[in-house]
């Protein structure tokens, strides 16, 4: 597994460092046409505008194209759907960015950059973004050969025009090479737009998984968009105080810089789809793949950074006399391939286990950096300032993504000495073998025909404990015990507790191997579960009800977050069926909140006990279900624990809900008696604020239980949703897939 993983990496960022490389050939001679044909103070107008777009373009996708990369990673067939709404979010916001900077640029720019800002918006906000769109659809499904063509295809038919321009035309006017730059990208996106469609398919647009993934996808731009604000807000700053010819010999530096770090760029490129798809085991392994990446990233970037230095004094032989300054310039920036190398590859894994937010709020304290110390060296010292500028804030980003790292790294270890390890792979096929009250062997153990689900367990392989208690659904157990026993995760036990039912259970399940099967007097839900909980030998506990039907992965997802969190519970998404187990409403959890507790006094989005997995600890720490409870006993639980302990959320389908005749849940009146009975008694253990909330709560479960046909009832129903969605934060509204 080591060896193909490593190959794999290997070979992609192969692919990827051949097409920088080749990027990486054209950009030099890109750059050495583009200066002789425009001369040092065409080419700093030039520099100007295309700063302004650019700081503005990563808006054109929306961050769409990031959404892609991340979930078509994980499952190719969602390519349809997230290219379909990838081409609809860039035609649209790219032609508004058009719009937005023909307005802003001559109130920010010089008059000569301003004149040309509406081409290379054409060019940078549609025909570039929809160039990279396609880009990432092939590298989501690791076509790197295909990634890296595209990648430099842009660059290779603009260094064409520039060829074709310097031959015949010998010197070019910043408008006159505007308008070839446009046209150029045009056809680029052509032929992407094609390729696309012929090799991987057709689009399919999804407003609905649109509207979901448009919050992340924002993130994602929002964070693009930072990175580009102190790239180029020194050379908008430059344009905006007229220095055109400083513009052009800072610009034509830090391309050099940008080319210097191809390198890592093909790194990270490579690395991304990888660290996406690890990243759904958990951060660890993200976290480790990073760090190793990181050692080979600064080795390269060092030597890249010395090069440079060296190298500077051919920037006045290729380029011609007028920039000779560059060298200079570069030799003041050329430590910052190396800042980089740290917060481009730190940047990629904090991305991948979802920590976004984080990275783009370190992108947004050194914009507004930037901006500061530009604002205040660039009118004093001209291009110089601007370069000091970019070394404060490169190296402060290097320095912020590794604290954060770092911090996430120790907690990470705090998780494992607390709660027994990080989530990985083992193999192990061990059957629980148990025994039936009277000592007797348990039926003998299930064949493999019965159970052929592949197995794949935990690294520390705790014990599960899978509770089922029964009364009275004897068409339904046999069901919800096959299931438990068909989880990918072996290390398990099922204990099945006989509530006194009229039927007894045994001679249905009979044909099962490898239970514990109790039966006690009837003593109602409650005493049941905690019945099973004291016969079990489970670090953690999962209580099944007799007519639902556990997910093969549930167990295997609810390890992954309690074994790498602090979480004392995990619950996940719930599927809806009918009698006959046909999907009524596909799987459904609530979205991620900061607080599970201030949630569950107005809502249960646990749903359902089926649903949860308990760390044994905690459900005895809390005092178990109350056996006073004949109904809402699951929710009173979950009350408790959410007060005292963490509670965690996995976006996997767990259970699934079966809704039929008998359900305890159709009694909506005695259960919203019981609903305020359990908020009484936590009421004397809230604060001043949650009182408020307790009161709101009251009027909350009414409207859920006691349902009218009133237009009044409808508007209040519009208020509720319109709060509980005030009660998700920003950056978790959009990211979770349904």
């Amino acid at each position: 597994m080591k060896f193909s993983l490593k190959n794999s990496l290997a070979r992609n960022f192969g692919w990827m460092l051949a097409g920088q490389g080749l990027g990486y050939g054209l950009r030099i001679l890109y750059f050495i046409v583009i200066a002789r044909l425009l001369g040092v103070l065409h080419y700093g107008i030039v520099v100007g505008a295309f700063a302004l777009v650019n700081i503005a373009a990563q808006y054109g996708r929306l961050g769409m194209s990031t959404v892609l990369l991340r979930y078509v990673s994980a499952d190719h067939r969602r390519f349809a759907a997230y290219w379909g709404n990838l081409l609809v979010v860039t035609f649209t916001t790219g032609g508004l960015l058009i719009v937005v900077m023909r307005v802003l640029a001559p109130r920010v720019l010089d008059p000569a950059s301003a004149s040309i800002v509406v081409f290379m918006a054409v060019g940078s906000c549609l025909c570039e973004q929809l160039t990279i769109g396609a880009t990432q659809a092939f590298q989501s499904l690791e076509r790197m050969e295909a990634t890296a063509a595209l990648n430099q295809m842009t660059s290779m038919l603009r260094t064409i025009t520039a060829i074709c321009m310097l031959v015949t035309l010998h010197h070019a006017s910043a408008a006159q090479w505007a308008i070839a730059s446009m046209l150029a990208s045009a056809v680029g996106t052509a032929i992407a737009l094609i390729a696309v469609t012929v090799r991987l398919g057709w689009p399919q647009f999804k407003p609905r998984l649109l509207l979901r993934s448009a919050g992340e996808g924002f993130e994602y731009a929002f964070a693009s968009s930072t990175t580009n604000v102190y790239d180029d807000i020194d050379k908008t700053m430059l344009s905006h105080y007229g220095m055109d010819e400083a513009n052009g010999i800072y610009g034509m530096a830090y391309r050099i810089i940008e080319m210097a770090t191809v390198p890592i760029a093909s790194i990270q490129l490579a690395t991304e789809p990888r660290l996406f798809r690890l990243a759904a085991s958990g951060p660890a392994e993200p976290i480790l793949l990073g760090r190793r990446l990181l050692k080979y990233g600064l080795m390269i970037s060092a030597a890249a950074a010395v090069c440079l230095f060296v190298f500077a004094p051919l920037i006045p032989l290729l380029a011609g006399k007028g920039f000779t300054e560059g060298i200079s310039a570069l030799r003041w920036l050329c430590l910052i391939p190396l800042f980089r190398s740290v917060h481009k590859l730190t940047g990629s894994v904090l991305t991948s286990i979802g920590l976004q937010r984080y990275r783009t709020l370190t992108q947004l304290a050194v914009a507004c950096l930037n901006f500061v110390l530009n604002l205040w060296l660039i009118p004093r010292y001209g291009w110089l300032g601007a370069a000091w500028a970019s070394l404060a804030t490169d190296g402060s980003l290097g320095i912020m993504n590794w604290t954060l790292l770092q911090r996430t790294c120790r907690k990470l270890s705090s998780a494992e000495t607390n709660f027994g390890g990080l989530a990985g792979i083992v193999r192990s096929d061990r059957e629980t073998m148990t025994t039936t009250p009277n000592g007797s062997p348990a039926y003998g153990n299930v064949s493999r025909a019965e159970n052929p689900v592949r197995r794949s367990p935990i690294i520390s392989n705790p014990l599960v404990s899978i509770v089922i208690p029964y009364y009275k659904h004897p068409d339904f157990i046999a069901e919800a015990v096959l299931s438990a026993k068909r989880q990918t995760y072996a290390n398990t036990e099922i204990i099945v507790v006989d509530d006194g039912s009229p039927e007894p259970v045994e001679p249905r399940l009979r044909h099962i191997g490898g239970l514990q099967i109790w039966r006690t007097e009837n003593r109602g839900v409650s005493a049941a579960r905690n019945f099973g909980c004291r016969k079990s030998s489970g670090e953690h506990l999962i209580f099944l009800d007799s007519d639902d039907v556990l997910a093969p992965g549930a167990v295997e997802a609810h390890l992954k977050v309690l074994l790498s969190t602090e979480a004392a519970l995990s619950f996940g998404a719930i599927r809806l069926v009918d009698e006959n187990g046909v999907q009524v409403r596909p799987p459904h959890s609530c979205r991620p909140r900061e607080d599970y507790f201030k949630t569950l006094l107005e809502s249960n989005p646990i749903g359902c006990p089926g649903a949860a997995m308990i760390r044994r600890k905690a459900f005895l720490q809390v005092g178990m279900f109350d056996e006073s409870l004949r109904i809402c006993e699951d929710y009173d639980l979950y009350l408790r624990i959410a007060r005292q302990m963490p509670v965690g959320q996995c976006s996997s389908w767990v259970v699934d809900y079966r809704r039929h005749r008998t359900n305890i849940s159709q009694a909506k009146e005695r259960m919203f008696a019981v609903t305020m009975t359990v908020l009484d008694r936590i009421e004397t253990t809230l604060t001043k604020n949650e009182l408020k909330r307790l009161r709101h709560a009251r009027r909350r479960w009414k409207h859920e239980f006691l349902r009218q046909a009133t237009p009044a009832y409808r508007i209040w129903g519009l208020y509720y949703s319109f709060r509980a969605m005030l009660t998700v934060p920003v950056r978790f509204y959009f990211t979770q897939e349904h």
